[in-house]
């Protein structure tokens, strides 16, 4: 019997009355629990009989029901009711048949359940689905072809991230030859034309594609499956399609299902050739495909070239309309047949034509830019802010064929193109028009890389822009204009050198005049240019004095995109001009900080209506989107203002007046999206101003308070404000409890909620550090559960342990007992922990080379070595002497490390100074005979090994449900250097002088037990202890940080 529930779905889900649809939301869960609630879901689904109004809300209930509590792990970890044995029995027999039966905007949900069932069940508890899923596709019945494929498809999905490769190789040797088989026969047949047919042809190429996502098959490398693939591929490609029977509308024609077929045809094949195909780009780490890519190279290259070649001759020839889609696909082939020089041998013969024919039209300004130029200038900002960026474009593609044919077959490409640009641009306007100029100047821009360092040419370009590209600053074509400004832009970031002052000053003086121009595009455009000129020192004192005005454009600009293409450029001219923006810093600040309000508002006016009621965050839709980068850009930009303000105390207080309600703001409304920027802005102020106001308490609270709700995931981001609260707000520490007791409670938090995991309570002990190391006597209350807390994980076992917590764990037992020494050997005496603790921790003092910690370990010891040696417990007592060798050889360590620390500062401070470097040194250039080898093989390798880390994880999720990050948290805890910000408390401490006092004392009052010590020393040893007895406390022995470049 089907519950009422489930047939009252779509009514209860689209009621405006909250209360009812979680009223609804309720029953559904508790009948979740009750064997046969999924199985009537899917008799349901399967009926003819039922509106379909309710069998899609039970569709889409059933797909979540099953993603979310299939898996048993992931739904014990997520309290989630698990679905009984019973349903699921039921549904694996009824699954494959359901898809067949119901109509097609059911199959997308109830299909979709076959990845989340087949990744948990097969082949143990689902044997039978790779037989189920051949039948299908032998079958003879349209539908039943139709269910195969798409089983097939979500089983192929659910494996091509696996950490082993068998279970995917299982599946698609088994399963893809018979796919193979129907698809061919398919294509073959009377009725190939009908979009039925192209509809299992996409899907069946949609399943090839994935399968060889990351990975290619034993079974897919094969000389008989790439014939035989190959050849079903090519056919698709070259298949005619009637255009009499296509839409009009360019989008709505590329959507039909053979259109789609086509897509991935073209892009299984590109993706075979560009990843598995050319021996010479393979990654170190894919050597292993070798043999298949010298043999796909030399016998099947050449096949998809020709096949290429034709099908771009019948589109230049108007013969054949081609998608968005397939025309990227045929360029980013063209582009990859570059660098191979067997390959590139064939292409070169066609490629001047092919530039001027096939690839220049399509940089073109173009009917389809002007109407969106003009329906909706903001979107085609968002388009064409960057080209580059923008892979997914048509132009893109065209772009970096381009670019690549020229940069690295410069020899055979550069200078035939540049003469092709040249001829474009003398024609206008007599015998070109204004779109086939901009069509040159974008050809321009695709290699202005190459042209500014190519011998012949570079020395030209100056008289080069005079001519071409200077008058068209004040083109009566908006379109021309915004591209003048691109190419000012694009070269001078490349390295143009203006040759004279003259020819600058009109490029800034049209800029300029740009960035007031009528049309959006054009200014947003010019405002970028602009960013690049500032960095010439002509431009820069020309614009100093009105930089506050540009600025003011900048911001202007930006509240009418609301978008953060412009955020760059805000941030080179708040860099270039520092000094003359300090006067307007505050109003520029409040005129971000509006912005921002404005923008976040606007999003939390747009979820009002949904349900949810915990956080803000930004939708996923573009235009909220953009607003969520447009907020992010004022953030950036009010931060960077801060940061020139470091040494202007008054400014810096206004400042803060003006950005701590936005911070505030961003709390209250849990706009949680933007929490990371808001606590910089927190960090930055309380840093630079080395003092925590009235207000900014306010602020911790409110951070406090997000804390322990919907920011308990920003600890991390957090750490630097608390930090500082502590580090400069130490009075009012002192005597607010309140205060301390929500320090304490964020550490206490940290360390036990099952939400936050290692880097979390690392963050915590971080917390705790400063806690215990600026409020000594004021928190004694608080030492005995600190001490409980992170005992339990010195323990290898523990689940949350890590190498790094461990030493972090250490660190605050160390600094307890500096705190106070007789209450943490108290508290440690009564866990029964202090020879446990004392062992492992001097074992593991070797670690502890950075200037802080060893400090600690230093001050620890001898606050322990201070006491009284007949009041301390006799665990100690027995492990005197290892304490007092532990002591010498930190205190030896102590200069080394502080040395090491000035020399990674001396090397941070030149680094920051060679950090300007030619970005643009003249580009590789291979003659025709030889592959070319680039540094693309190097990000290759580098997503063979993410991919590698993505399915070893994945496969640990399907195992265990969780991840476990240890060895990444291990092999990055010796990795990460002393923070050369850090101002340690214990920075200004001396050492040496009280080692000094404590040897004394232990050689007056206790002389038999300093013997013994000294006995106990080897000669080494005694030679460190007579050195350190020597060392006076100076910058160099670790007390305050030196003046590395004085030093220097």
């Amino acid at each position: 019997m089907i519950p009422q529930t489930i047939l009252d779905l779509p009514s209860v889900s689209s009621s405006p009355d909250v209360n009812q649809r979680r009223a609804s939301e309720l029953e559904l869960r508790r009948l979740e629990a009750q064997p046969g609630m999924l199985s009537a879901s899917f008799q349901l689904i399967a009926s003819d009989q039922v509106d379909l109004a309710v069998r899609q809300a039970a569709a889409i209930y059933a797909k979540n029901r099953i993603a979310q509590a299939w898996d048993s792990n992931t739904s014990r970890s997520s309290n989630v009711t698990p679905v009984p044995d019973e349903d699921r029995e039921a549904v694996r027999g009824s699954l494959l048949e359901t898809i067949a039966l119901v109509p097609n905007t059911l199959r997308v949900h109830i299909a979709s359940s076959i990845y989340s069932i087949s990744r948990c069940d097969f082949p143990d508890r689902w044997p039978s689905l790779l037989n189920d899923i051949m039948k299908l596709l032998a079958s003879q019945q349209e539908a039943h072809i139709y269910a195969g494929v798409r089983a097939l498809l979500e089983t192929v999905r659910g494996f091509r991230f696996a950490d082993s490769d068998q279970k995917l190789e299982q599946v698609v040797a088994q399963t893809f030859p018979q796919l193979l088989s129907t698809t061919s026969a398919l294509l073959d047949s009377e009725q190939s034309d009908l979009p039925a047919v192209g509809e299992i042809v996409y899907y069946a190429l949609k399943t090839y594609k994935t399968s060889m996502l990351i990975t290619l098959t034993k079974h897919l490398q094969t000389q008989e499956s790439i014939v035989s693939w190959g050849t079903l591929m090519l056919k698709v490609v070259q298949k005619p399609i009637d255009d009499s029977a296509l839409a009009s509308d360019p989008e709505e024609r590329a959507k039909l299902s053979w259109w789609k077929a086509k897509k991935w045809a073209y892009y299984s094949l590109n993706k075979l050739f560009s990843r598995y195909g050319i021996p010479s780009q393979l990654a170190p780490g894919m050597r292993s495909y070798k043999p298949f890519a010298e043999i796909f190279l030399a016998n099947f290259a050449p096949e998809i070239l020709k096949a290429y070649l034709h099908v771009v001759e019948a589109n230049v020839t108007q013969q054949q309309w081609l998608s968005p889609p397939v025309t990227r696909s045929l360029l980013n082939f063209f582009q990859a047949c570059v660098k191979p020089k067997s390959i590139w041998l064939q292409l070169r013969p066609h490629m001047q034509q092919l530039i001027e024919a096939f690839v220049y039209p399509r940089l073109c300004f173009s009917d389809q830019d002007q109407e969106l130029w003009d329906l909706d200038p903001i979107d085609f900002v968002r388009v064409c802010a960057d080209p580059y960026d923008d892979i997914g474009t048509v132009t893109s593609s065209a772009s970096f064929l381009l670019s690549t044919a020229v940069s690295k077959r410069t020899k055979s490409m550069f200078e035939p193109t540049l003469q092709f640009i040249t001829s474009v641009l003398n024609a206008y306007p007599e015998n070109a028009s204004a779109r086939q100029l901009d069509g040159a100047l974008r050809m321009s821009i695709a290699i202005s890389s190459t042209m500014v360092n190519q011998e012949m040419v570079k020395d030209n370009l100056d008289a080069f822009f005079v001519q071409h590209v200077l008058p068209l600053l004040k083109s009566p074509e908006a379109f021309l204009r915004l591209r003048a400004c691109a190419a000012i832009q694009t070269f001078d970031q490349a390295g143009l050198k203006w040759q004279s002052h003259q020819s600058l000053e009109s490029a800034l003086h049209g800029v300029m005049d740009c960035i007031m121009d009528s049309e959006l595009p054009v200014r947003v455009q010019a405002a970028s240019a602009m960013g690049e000129l500032i960095a010439h020192d002509e431009v820069h004192n020309a614009i100093a004095p009105n930089a506050g005005r540009l600025m003011q454009e900048l911001l202007k600009l930006s509240d009418e995109t609301d978008m953060d293409v412009l955020m760059t450029t805000q941030e080179k001219v708040v860099s270039n001009f520092a000094e003359e923006l300090l006067p307007f810093a505050v109003q520029l600040v409040q005129q971000m900080a509006n912005s921002y309000m404005r923008l976040v508002q606007e999003n939390i006016k747009n979820i009002a209506s949904t349900e949810n009621d915990q956080t803000r965050a930004f939708g996923t839709d573009q235009g909220e989107e953009d607003k969520y980068f447009a907020a992010m850009g004022c953030l950036s930009t009010m931060y960077q203002i801060v940061t020139t303000a470091e040494n202007r105390p008054e400014i810096l207080a206004e400042l803060e007046k003006v950005l701590l309600p936005v911070v505030a703001f961003t709390l209250e409304s849990e706009s949680i999206d933007l929490y990371d920027d808001c606590f910089q802005l927190t960090d930055v102020l309380t840093y630079y101003q080395k003092r925590i106001s009235p207000e900014m308490w306010n602020i911790f609270v409110l951070m406090y308070k997000s804390f322990k709700g919907s920011g308990i995931d920003y600890l991390a981001e957090m750490l630097g404000t608390f930090d500082n609260c502590a580090s400069y707000g130490t009075e009012v520490l002192q005597q607010n409890a309140e205060y301390r007791n929500m320090l304490l409670d964020i550490f206490q938090t940290a360390m036990t909620s099952d939400q936050l995991g290692t880097s979390d309570r690392i963050a915590a002990c971080q917390l705790g550090e400063v806690v215990l190391l600026l409020l000594k006597g004021y928190v004694d209350e608080a030492i005995p559960n600190i001490l409980a807390t992170v005992l339990p994980l010195l323990n290898e076992k523990h689940e949350h342990s890590s190498t790094n917590l461990r030493k972090w764990c250490i660190m605050l037992v160390l600094e307890a007992i500096y705190y106070n020494p007789s209450l943490a050997l108290q508290v440690l005496e009564s866990h029964n922990a202090t020879a446990d603790f004392f062992t492992h921790s001097m074992q593991k003092l070797g670690k502890f080379t950075k200037v802080h910690e060893c400090k600690v370990t230093i001050v620890a010891l001898l606050t322990l070595l201070s006491l009284d040696p007949d009041s301390i417990p006799e665990t100690v007592k027995h492990g005197y002497a290892h304490l007092f060798i532990a002591l010498v050889t930190q205190l030896k360590l102590l200069p080394a490390s502080v040395a090491e620390r000035n020399e990674y500062q001396r090397q941070f401070d030149e680094g920051l100074e060679s950090d300007i470097e030619d970005e643009f040194e003249e580009t590789g250039d291979y003659d025709d005979d030889v592959d070319v080898q680039d540094d693309e093989n190097q990000y290759l390798e580098l997503l063979t090994q993410e991919a590698q880390k993505l399915r070893s994880k994945i496969a640990q999720l399907d195992e265990t449900g969780s991840v476990d990050d240890d060895e990444d948290d291990d092999a990055l805890a010796d990795l990460d250097g002393d923070d050369l910000i850090y101002e340690s408390p214990l920075e200004n401490v001396p050492v040496y002088e009280p080692f000094r006092q404590v040897v004394n004392q232990l050689k007056n009052q206790h002389g038999s037990l300093f013997e013994n010590l000294s006995a106990q020393l080897n000669e080494e040893q005694r030679q460190h202890f007579q050195e350190v007895y020597q060392l006076q406390d100076t910058p160099d022995t670790g007390v305050g940080k030196a003046d590395t470049q004085t030093q220097a």
